[in-house]
This record gives C-alpha cells, structure tokens and sequence, in this order.
C-alpha cells in the first residue's frame, strides 16, 4: 500500500515526468516507423518481395499513427505517413494526411509541395493547382515563383489532356 501511495505522490510532484515519457515514446515509434518504412522500400520491393513490403509498409503506418496519436503537434511523423501512403500509391490517403500536416504547419512549404504532388498523382488536378497556388501566393522569390508558375502549368496541360481523353 506505501508503494501504491508514494508512486501516486511521485506522479502528482512531477507531472512533467509523464510527458518527457511520452514525447520519447511518439520519438520511438517514429524511428520504428522509419525503419519499417526503409526496410519495406530500399530492401522488400527491389527483391520484388511484396508480401514483405506489404507487411512492413502496414507496420510503419500503425509506428507513425502511434506516434501521431502520442504527440499530434509533431510534424514529421505526419510526413513519413504521408511518404509511406505516396510510395504504396494511396495517393488520396497521402494527401490527406499531408493536409492534417499543412493545417499544422501551413508557412512549411515542403508540405505544400508533397500534397500538391499527392493530389496531382491521384488525379485531382484542380485541387493540386489550387494548393500551388496557395503556395505561390506566400512566395517572394522570383525564381521559385517561375518555378512554381511551370508546375501549375504543367498541371493544367495534363487536366486538359485527361479530359480530352475522356470526352467521346
């Protein structure tokens, strides 16, 4: 019963304690999930074992949503998700995550990039355009915004193609 007693004591003296606790676990999953996520991409798919590349994509999904869950202000851990989806080719899942980080991070202009990339690969050219677009509205320098111009273009060109494609 002491122990009981001063365990709860020790607890209520040093609050802090429990969230050190914590950020190392999210910490500690998030390297689980990396090493998850490296081994099912550089090791399981070149030796074109995808039952394994499956299994430690899945894996790294379950370290990174553990680690998002233990400390949802962390960014990074949404962006290995968001990578670990976009390299399965769960284009709509990737960027809705990269979303989750944006609304987190929204002057990151990383993540604006990778979810205008998400959205672009799963087809949603309008919504890839629009986020280029939110991108380049923050953007002060003349060559990242030329750059930035080329890749909306190059987005709008590819919707009019696929449209075209499908109009009979």
């Amino acid at each position: 019963m002491k122990k009981i007693v001063l365990i709860a004591v020790f607890m209520l003296a040093c609050p802090g304690l429990l969230l050190q606790t914590q950020a190392q676990t999210a910490e500690e999953y998030e390297r689980t999930g990396l090493k998850h996520l490296n081994e099912a991409y550089f090791k399981a798919l070149p030796q074109k074992s995808h039952q394994r590349a499956n299994t430690e994509f899945a894996l790294a999904e379950h370290a990174f949503k553990k680690a998002i869950e233990i400390k949802p202000t962390r960014i990074e851990p949404y962006l290995h998700l968001g990578r670990t989806y976009h390299l399965q080719k769960k284009y709509r899942q990737a960027a809705e995550i990269y979303r989750e980080a944006l609304d987190l991070a929204p002057h990151e202009k990383k993540i604006y990039l990778k979810l205008a990339s998400a959205q672009e690969m799963a087809g949603d050219y309008e919504d890839a355009v629009k986020t280029l677009q939110d991108l380049r509205a923050q953007e002060t320098d003349p060559r990242s915004l030329r750059i930035l111009d080329d890749f909306i273009h190059k987005i709008k060109m590819r919707a009019g193609d696929t449209k075209q494609e499908n109009q009979p």
